[in-house]
C-alpha cells in the first residue's frame, strides 16, 4: 500500500552483550546492555521508577519471506512441528521486530544495564516501555508447549526465572521448589509442561509456595492449589500423583541447594491419587 512507504524507523540505540551470534544466544537470553543514543537521552527522564522495561528491537540479520517454521526445541520430523510465525517468537517474521521484556539492574547516563536479552550484540533498539504490572500482567493466560528443553540444565535456569518472576527474590526454598518441579518435569514427564496440574504444598512455607505458583500457574480459586501442613508436596495431574517429601536443607543456601544431588533434598515416590 502507498503509505507503508512513508512508515520509518528510528533506531534509538544498541545492544550490547556478549553473545555475538544467534546461534550461540542461550533459550532465555544473557545479560547485557542498551546504550541509548545521546539524541534520545531526554527519554529516559524518570526510568528508574519502574523495575521492568519491553524492549522493542529490529532483528536486521532475519528472513524475512517465511511465514511458517519449526521452533527451536521441536524436531522437524515431529507431526505438529510446523507453526506459522505469527504463533511462536522466532525472529523469522515479515517485520523482524523483537520484543523482549527485561528487569533493569543499572542505569548510569545513556547506557541501562538489564538482567537479560535475547538480542545479539549490535541489534538496533527501535523503542523502550516500561512494564507496567497494572495492566502487563495476566497470570491467568495459558499456552501449549512448543518444543521441550534441550537439557535439564535448560529447564532448571527457565524454573528460575519463572519462579523468580512470581516470587521477586531468590532464596533457598525458592530453589528447593525449582528441584523438586525440575524432577517431576524431567524424570517423571520427560520434558513437559503439565496441563491440568494440581498442587498440594505446605502452607507453612511461604517462599516454597510462591515458587511453584510461579512455576505452575496453579491457584486456590480455580481449585488448583492446596495448602497442607507438613513438609511435603504433592503433583496430581490426571490419573497419577506424585509426592515429594523434602528433606532438612544441610546448608541454607541457594546455590548448595541448586547443586545438591536429587537424593540430598526430598525422597519421591508415585502414590494414589485422590
Amino acid at each position: 500500500m502507498a503509505h507503508d512507504e512513508a512508515w520509518q524507523l528510528r533506531a534509538i540505540g544498541l545492544v550490547r552483550s556478549d553473545v555475538k551470534e544467534r546461534k550461540q544466544m542461550p533459550p532465555l537470553g544473557a545479560p547485557a546492555a542498551i546504550e541509548v543514543y545521546p539524541e534520545f537521552a531526554d527519554g529516559l527522564l524518570r526510568l528508574e521508577k519502574h523495575s521492568h522495561i519491553w524492549v522493542l528491537a529490529w532483528l536486521h540479520g532475519a528472513e524475512r519471506d517465511l511465514l511458517q517454521v519449526v521452533p527451536r526445541g521441536v524436531r522437524a520430523e515431529e507431526p505438529d512441528a510446523l507453526h506459522g510465525v505469527f504463533a511462536v517468537r522466532s525472529p523469522v517474521r515479515p517485520n523482524p521486530i523483537g520484543l523482549t521484556v527485561t528487569r533493569i539492574v543499572r542505569v548510569h547516563d545513556t547506557r541501562i544495564e538489564v538482567a537479560r536479552l535475547d538480542f545479539i550484540d549490535g541489534t538496533p533498539v527501535i523503542d523502550l516501555k516500561p512494564y507496567f504490572v497494572s495492566r502487563d500482567l495476566v497470570f491467568s493466560a495459558a499456552n501449549r508447549q512448543i518444543g521441550r528443553p534441550a537439557s535439564r540444565e535448560n529447564l532448571r535456569e527457565s524454573l528460575i526465572e519463572q519462579a523468580l518472576n512470581f516470587h521477586g527474590e531468590t532464596c533457598p526454598d525458592l530453589a528447593l521448589a525449582v528441584r523438586v518441579m525440575e524432577h517431576y518435569r524431567w524424570e517423571v514427564l520427560g520434558g513437559s509442561d503439565p496441563e491440568g496440574l494440581r498442587v498440594i504444598a505446605p502452607w507453612e512455607r511461604g517462599c516454597l509456595v510462591d515458587a511453584l505458583i510461579g512455576m505452575t500457574r496453579v491457584s486456590p480459586g480455580r481449585g488448583t492449589l492446596s495448602l497442607l501442613a507438613g513438609d511435603r508436596v504433592r503433583l496430581e495431574l490426571r490419573d497419577r500423583a506424585h509426592e515429594y517429601l523434602l528433606l532438612p536443607l544441610l546448608v541454607y543456601d541457594v546455590a548448595a541447594t541448586l547443586a545438591a544431588p536429587d537424593e540430598a533434598l526430598f525422597d519421591w515416590r508415585e502414590v494414589t491419587p485422590g
